[in-house]
């Protein structure tokens, strides 16, 4: 796990004469991904160079340090991620005749590359951003993972393309921070999303897509060919058999949890009492006979929140369970701070703090942490997805089927809960009031409120309701959560493996018949049957999922409401013209829901970090 900076001369004009200088601002901007090593190479020719921070996972000699070259010369690359079918691919290309030096998947990959080009870029199970230099022709590939795991940003200005695993490294680059991209905050403040879109915070400065890769061939200029997409989820659910995908999900899981357990330094496993977490931690032990230490943050009561399940999975798989408590009051705001810093955006998820918390406690202990992220999205262990069931049961004619998942829903969220989401997912028009009914006309400038509603749970009888919301949200609102995934552990330079995004276990997942997911009244029907046997059942069959509640957002309110600070930020975001000019001096803040106060209050301290007072920028020499 790393990160990675690479500036490409799409013209005739090439790199700047200061370019060593700007290569160790934008290097020392993204320190934390890669404490361990840091190398650069600039091309002789001044059309392009490459930079690298390593955080040193696999083979932690000198020899891992990249830029890392072929023996001849000719290729480099500049990767950040894990290729974790590295050992198999490994031993293919040695029976072609290749030789390796390291024990790194660096190495792998790199010698994949020169053999099969974009072709190989598939064959990789893991996550990663990469660019690939064929120095002799001056080809540069530029590959994402197929869920977004890792970052790519971009941004071209002056004939230049400028690429980094985080966007502050583009502005040290640049020695300027670019404008507010008014329409991505517009997204985010309406309607909770933007880790997901294409176009970052940034005016300029978009992210690669995920599930691409793209050839930049620097004689083409600024006619380059597109990104092209190199996977994609399948179209057909031909899976109807409950034993065969039993079998066949325990046995994709526990070979996902095997190659991410192949490390150099140490290991350790996020545990929650959710099913997901507990299934990881089980068949770490049950498997693979290897004790892990175990991160659990709590918070509120105890007994009411979900450490004691994640006492007992602790105990009886012998893992050793370290017990994150909730972070000091007084330091919500410096954390969220903290946590916009490397997120390069405000976030809608309050779970960013204590996740940061848990990720700074887990890199005390260990470099590489487990998580069971990624599940909820393939096998349906969202309520939002209880509808979209029901629905297709009913076309089914499966009445029964239709009422206990209706039933289900309404346990959670009320029957009155069900109803407003039968309207709004029925009805885009009236999600779109709802989510902008607290007068975000009055605060919001035009430009912000243009910022589109992205893509949402919509409902139909077509009787494929189901699986085309589950491929919305495993695409899109995924991609939201891993962003500040990556971004909190690599702040504490933390490696996050997520065995649920194995894309064997998500193909199979997709090819499962809907009815196999939501099913007798439980989500995840068929995960909680492939791990039977391997977790108690109160574990394997409860219906209770509590998620990662916590309380920064009620903190946040209050620290927020009686800092002196809130006018200033105000004022600074109506300059920014992000909020209106009738914003200044009031507290209209403390007036709306508490949701929106801290989607507005993160915002505040995102611009303060960009373009207030500016501390961290600053010692980069922005």
């Amino acid at each position: 796990m790393c990160g990675i900076f690479a500036a490409i001369c799409l013209g005739a004009r090439g790199l700047p004469e200061d370019s060593a200088v700007r290569m160790d601002r934008a290097l020392r901007a993204i320190r934390h991904r890669g404490p361990d090593a840091a190398g650069s190479h600039f091309d002789n020719r001044g059309r392009w160079c490459l930079g690298h921070v390593r955080l040193s996972i696999l083979d932690l000699s000198e020899a891992g340090t990249q830029p890392f070259w072929s023996r001849c010369g000719r290729y480099a690359i500049v990767f950040n991620g894990e290729v974790y079918n590295y050992i198999e691919l490994r031993a293919e290309l040695e029976r072609l005749g290749d030789s390796f030096t390291t024990g790194s998947d660096t190495e792998v990959l790199l010698a994949g590359l020169i053999r099969w080009g974009e072709e190989f870029v598939p064959r990789l199970n893991g996550m990663w951003a990469f660019a690939f230099v064929d120095a002799a022709t001056g080809e540069i590939l530029l590959s994402r993972d197929r869920w977004g795991a890792k970052p790519l940003h971009i941004l071209e200005r002056d004939g230049r393309l400028l690429i980094c695993s985080e966007a502050k490294g583009i502005f040290a680059w640049l020695g300027e921070v670019p404008p507010p991209n008014h329409e991505a905050i517009g997204r985010y403040l309406q309607f909770g999303t933007s880790g997901n879109a294409e176009n970052g915070w940034f005016a300029g400065v978009r992210r690669f897509p995920q599930a691409h890769s793209q050839w930049l061939r620097l004689a083409d200029g600024p006619r380059q060919a597109p990104p092209r997409r190199y996977w994609d989820y399948p179209t057909d659910r031909t899976v109807t058999s409950v034993e065969d995908a039993t079998s066949r999900v325990r046995t994709l899981l526990t070979d996902a949890v095997s190659i991410r357990l192949r490390s150099d330094v140490p290991v350790g496993i996020s545990l929650s009492g959710g099913l997901d977490s507990t299934g990881i931690a089980a068949l770490v032990r049950e498997n693979f006979g290897a004790p892990l230490d175990a991160f659990t943050v709590w918070h509120g009561d105890k007994e009411r929140s979900e450490l004691p399940i994640a006492r007992e999975i602790a105990e009886k798989f012998g893992h050793s369970l370290v017990e994150v408590p909730p972070g000091a009051p007084e330091q919500v705001v410096e954390d969220l701070r903290t946590c916009v810093w490397h997120l390069d955006a405000a976030h809608n998820a309050p779970a960013v703090v204590p996740y940061l918390n848990l990720c700074r406690e887990a890199r005390k202990r260990v470099t590489v942490m487990l998580e069971g992220q990624g599940a909820d999205e393939v096998f349906a262990g969202y309520p939002n997805f209880d509808l979209p069931a029901a629905l297709d049961a009913m076309r089914r004619g499966e009445f029964h089927d239709a009422w206990r998942v209706a039933r289900l829903n309404a346990s959670q969220l009320g029957w009155g809960g069900l109803v407003a989401d039968l309207v709004r997912f029925s009805m885009p028009a009236i999600y779109r009031r709802q989510a902008i009914a607290w007068s975000s006309h009055t605060l919001l400038t035009p430009a912000v409120r243009a910022g589109a509603m992205d893509d949402q749970i919509r409902l139909d009888l077509s009787g494929r309701c189901l699986g085309r919301n589950l491929r919305y949200s495993h695409r899109d609102g995924l991609a939201n959560l891993l962003q500040y995934s990556d971004a909190m552990s690599m702040a504490c330079s933390l490696e996050a493996r997520c065995p649920f995004l194995d894309y064997r276990l998500v193909e199979l997942g997709f090819s499962l018949d809907t009815h196999l997911l939501l099913r007798n009244g439980y989500r995840k029907f068929i995960l909680r049957r492939a791990l039977e046997g391997v977790l108690p059942n109160e574990v394997a069959w409860t219906r209770r999922k509590d998620g990662f509640g916590n309380s920064t957002t009620q903190l946040l309110v209050e620290a927020m409401g009686r800092s002196p600070e809130r006018s200033r930020l105000v004022n600074l975001a109506v300059d920014l013209g992000i909020l209106e000019e009738g914003c200044r001096g009031q507290s209209w803040t403390r007036t709306l829901p508490p949701n929106i106060q801290y989607r507005i209050y993160s915002m505040l301290l995102w611009v303060d970090e960009f373009y207030g007072a500016q501390p961290r920028l600053k010692a980069l020499g922005v």
